[in-house]
């Protein structure tokens, strides 16, 4: 009984906050001085009770008292997963409350596990909330489909009622098996669901517009689409919302601080959650100017029971001081570009950016590309294509393409395949490489 009124107590409180985040939305001063105000009592805290942060500021001579607004946490040095991985225990307090403990994906290596806390959730809950509302998804009962990430997870998972984010009912489909079973299944739920929200990692969901469109899982329409888990491809993006014929909106998120920014209706860029976190982008640890790319540097002003400060989680994006049309006030991240680390070394000694690569693959027949790099150097394009595609055409452009980027002398091989199966993760991973540098 007392974990029932527990759960009652969150979900009243979570939706308490949730009001005022979205009512703050508009409010860019208090956006400000919420930031402000929840910045200066993490930075204070975890100089009192977190042993990585106090060395971290003794060794650099930062008192807490000069870090006070998002400009002063340049003072402090940015945090790299390997430190978070390696001296987990360094990061957590000397009495650590109730806390749940997840991973992460380890899509860039050996995966990293994160505590979160009451406050952690409560707040990040409240801006899902927020976002939810802000593209028309009721909070009450609107039915959430959620598709499975892997083929190796059971088809028939059991629905269930969720009370934290709003009050849904989450069902689950499996895009990734063939099986008459999970095809009927597939076409009972269908059938059964109307409108519902489709929530998933954005693998997932493009895997599901493909049995959709290839007339394998029955036409339904979704009233609204979500995607996470890693960078939305302009090709992943039209191919969703021409089969839903629906607008998607990506929500960038990372383990390690919680949903950081969302999409609206406008899709003019992502909405930072600027009263959770702090997001700064720059170059070698500097910050870099308003729309030029760099790294991401999160910051989570709610996680106590492990702090996250100036934390490099390997994304690439850069930000905007543009309004967006919707008018929340919220600031802005223009572009998730990609991860750093997906970049390729050449045998001549040249590094060929991520976002150059993934830029020759954009073409209205290309579906899905993989990346894989050889130990000599050489690269394998493997693309899904279209249905109905002109492959010898196709393949002439991309091998075209990739020339003019690399050289006469790079061995470059074209490669046309039914499908790339995901990560264990779930998610996908675009550049394989085999090819040991020297530098």
């Amino acid at each position: 009984m007392s974990r029932l009124f527990s759960r009652i107590g969150l979900g009243l409180t979570t939706y308490k906050q949730a009001r005022s985040a979205i009512s703050r939305q508009f409010d860019p001063e208090a956006i400000v001085r919420i930031q402000n105000t929840k910045l200066q009592s993490l930075i204070h805290y975890s100089y009192d009770n977190i042993k990585y942060y106090r060395e971290v500021f003794e060794q650099a001579g930062i008192s807490p008292d000069r870090i006070k607004t998002a400009v002063d946490l340049a003072r402090v040095p940015t945090l790299t997963k390997e430190e978070l991985r390696e001296r987990f225990w360094d990061f957590l307090p000397r009495e650590l409350s109730d806390c749940r403990v997840t991973c992460t994906s380890g899509s860039t290596g050996i995966p990293v596990c994160i505590l979160s806390d009451r406050s952690s959730r409560i707040f990040n809950s409240a801006a899902v909330i927020r976002y939810r509302q802000a593209l028309g998804i009721s909070f009450l009962a609107a039915p959430i489909l959620t598709p499975l990430k892997t083929a190796n997870e059971l088809y028939r998972k059991k629905a269930h009622w969720t009370f934290l984010q709003g009050i849904h009912k989450t069902y689950y489909i499996n895009p990734y098996v063939d099986s008459e079973e999970n095809i009927e299944y597939a076409k009972e739920l269908l059938t059964e669901l109307r409108k519902p929200v489709l929530i998933g990692i954005a693998p997932a969901v493009r895997a599901l517009a493909c049995k959709v469109r290839d007339g394998v899982f029955p036409l339904f329409k979704p009233g609204a689409v979500l995607t996470t888990g890693e960078c939305l491809s302009p090709q992943v993006r039209g191919l969703i919302e021409s089969v839903f014929d629906i607008k998607v909106a990506d929500i960038y998120a990372c383990n390690e601080a919680g949903d950081v920014a969302w999409q609206c209706r406008c899709g003019a860029g992502y909405h930072i959650n600027a009263d959770n976190v702090i997001i700064e982008i720059v170059n070698n640890s500097e910050p870099v100017a308003d729309g030029q790319i760099g790294e991401v540097v999160v910051t989570n002003l709610n996680r106590y029971a492990m702090p996250i400060i100036r934390y490099k989680n390997g994304d690439l994006a850069r930000l905007t001081r543009e309004a967006c049309p919707c008018g929340c006030k919220l600031p802005m991240i223009a572009e998730i570009i990609g991860r750093t680390g997906e970049d390729i070394f050449l045998p001549d000694g040249r590094q060929i950016p991520w976002n150059q690569l993934k830029g020759l693959m954009n073409h209205p027949q290309v579906r899905q590309f993989q990346l894989v790099q050889s130990e000599d150097g050489g690269l394998a394009v493997r693309y899904v294509a279209g249905k109905d595609s002109d492959n010898k055409t196709l393949e002439a452009l991309l091998r075209n393409r990739y020339r003019n980027l690399l050289g006469p002398d790079m061995a470059i091989e074209i490669e046309k395949v039914n499908e790339i199966a995901p990560a264990a993760s779930g998610k996908s991973k675009f550049i394989i490489s085999h090819y040991k540098h020297t530098l």
